[in-house]
């Protein structure tokens, strides 16, 4: 039996779920299904994205410890996607203690073949976003929420994306299907070109992210800690089952 796996976005738990991510997940299940029908073995995978800074301070605000926040916003996807009779496969956390070891172990492997160097970076940061922005006018809006960005320094971690530039082009020139629809191609295949920079994936101004190995004063960024969850959901590193099912057939993105 031929197999399927496909996912959708990992939901960003900073505030409950709402149509959006409903949408979504309702046109996977509708693959999901349709696949099912036409004899593949399916493997439908959603959850929550649970770390950060934005989190932190939703916590705080809200009189809640981070972990005890999670549970609660985890909790209202779960129960969603049940009371919409949903048939999702897996539902992967990213504190699960399992998810941690995973990117630990993915990013040690990177660092082990000289993809990622430690560095400084300063800038302006959008804290709602969770991103470095390139205007260096202090409190300079973010161009992707208009909120007030703040100046920071600090030393982080930085994956090597640049020496991926040529590569990346040249699979999405092989492989056109690769992001549809075509807008959306032409859209990342412009910004690649455009040139790609090293990526920060570490941070050290918050605690509430998976420890950087043997770096504890580190936490992962968690844009580059929700991204491995595709991989910890279909049992990355250890499960046999992950050769079977990765690469994903199907990433859905929200956009």
């Amino acid at each position: 039996m031929p197999k399927f796996y496909l996912t959708t976005p990992i939901y960003y738990v900073n505030a409950r779920p709402h149509v959006g991510h409903t949408y979504t997940t309702i046109v996977a299940d509708t693959i999901a299904r349709y696949k099912r029908m036409r004899g593949y073995d399916v493997v439908l995978l959603t959850g929550t994205d649970e770390h950060g800074q934005k989190v932190e301070r939703s916590a705080k605000a809200a009189g809640l410890a981070p972990q005890e926040f999670v549970d609660r916003i985890a909790a209202e996807y779960r129960h969603l996607w049940e009371e919409l009779g949903l048939s999702v496969d897996r539902f992967v956390r990213t504190t699960e203690l399992r998810h941690a070891r995973a990117v630990q172990r993915l990013f040690r492997k990177a660092s082990d073949h000289g993809h990622v160097y430690k560095g400084h970076y300063e800038g302006q940061y959008c804290v709602f976003d969770e991103l470095y922005v390139d205007d260096p006018t202090p409190n300079a809006p973010c161009p992707d929420c208009g909120r007030l960005t703040e100046r920071i320094r600090e030393e982080n971690y930085f994956f090597r994306l640049s020496a991926f530039q040529d590569r990346l082009l040249e699979h999405y020139h092989k492989y056109p299907e690769f992001v549809q629809p075509e807008t959306r191609r032409n859209e990342v295949m412009s910004f690649v070109r455009g040139g790609l920079r090293d990526l920060s994936i570490s941070r050290t101004t918050l605690k509430w992210g998976i420890p950087w190995p043997g770096d504890e004063q580190h936490v992962f960024y968690v844009w580059s800690d929700a991204l491995t969850s595709y991989m910890t959901g279909v049992g990355y590193p250890d499960d046999p089952e992950f050769k079977n099912l990765w690469p994903a057939d199907l990433h859905l993105i929200g956009k």
